[in-house]
């Protein structure tokens, strides 16, 4: 059996594709196990965490700590903390809401697409996350400026129509 003609057909494909396809398929799983409550945490957590990353230089005893973050790696790692203890907190907030149980396939879906749109939206919009590592101009044009707030609305709407 000859294996280079498989492995062929994805040479041209970036890398990425396949990160985002494997985050979607992650949190589809999820979905479908246990509800849409982690997707729902995730999509609220991750925009509510790059208005609070943003907060980090002015805020007292942090701001000091924010100058030795220089690299783009302590800068990555702050953010996921926030972002991490954000989670937290939204899934401790809205625990009583967004369970729904056990999930039907549409609705995982429905949820790891619209969680995987607003974790590129947040990607493209952190300048640390685009040294570590720079998604593809395909991504990068379909994502872009103009559309984040239409990407954010379609997929909050999406968590929404999955979740009633």
């Amino acid at each position: 059996m000859d294996v280079s003609s498989v492995t062929g057909a994805f040479t041209g494909v970036p890398y990425d594709w396949f990160a985002i396809g494997g985050f979607l398929l992650l949190i589809a799983l999820d979905s479908l196990r246990s509800g849409i409550g982690r997707a729902c945490a995730i999509a609220l957590a991750l925009p509510m965490s790059t208005l609070l990353y943003a907060l980090v230089p002015s805020t007292i005893g942090l701001g000091a700590v924010s100058v030795l973050n220089a690299s783009p790696n302590m800068q990555l790692a702050t953010f996921a903390a926030i972002a991490f203890v954000t989670y937290l907190i939204v899934r401790r907030i809205a625990l009583e809401y967004i369970e729904s149980g056990t999930g039907e396939p549409i609705q995982a879906l429905l949820a790891g697409g619209a969680a995987t749109a607003v974790l590129i939206v947040v990607w493209l919009q952190l300048p640390m996350t685009n040294e570590i590592w720079q998604l593809s101009p395909k991504i990068q044009a379909v994502f872009s400026e103009q559309y984040r707030l239409i990407w954010l609305i379609g997929s909050y709407a999406a968590l929404a129509f999955a979740r009633g």
